[in-house]
């Protein structure tokens, strides 16, 4: 009787360690807003406060061109400089979701329109 009163138990210890699930592309428009915006701008151009810190303007394809989806992906989660040129995210975002971000988000921005939610 006893591995049937443990299985609950296991159920629900499993569950308290599960990954969150992966964000949609909505919920990673809306983490863009709130986290991005000041400095690589509304619509991923990079905002002037951006441009003085090396903020990739994320429209010019010829710069997007030198680094890969994971690359950008490893530093949205890490971060540069330690943390103070850009934060890291890597306690906010799992891997799958930074690489959707730079799919679906980063790689797809035009200058002049919105990456909003």
């Amino acid at each position: 009787m006893r591995p049937v009163l443990l299985l609950p138990f296991l159920i629900g210890f499993t569950g308290l360690h599960a990954e969150s699930p992966a964000k949609t592309v909505i919920e990673l428009k809306a983490f863009y807003a709130a986290n991005c915006i000041k400095c690589h701008g509304t619509d991923g151009s990079a905002t002037a406060d951006g441009k003085k810190l090396g903020g990739r303007d994320f429209t010019d394809a010829a710069k997007n061109a030198k680094q890969t989806d994971a690359e950008m992906a490893k530093t949205i989660r890490k971060g540069i400089f330690f943390g103070t040129v850009m934060p890291a995210f890597k306690d906010r975002l799992s891997d799958e979701d930074a690489l959707l971000l730079v799919k679906e988000i980063v790689r797809k921005a035009e200058k002049g329109k919105v990456i909003a939610p």
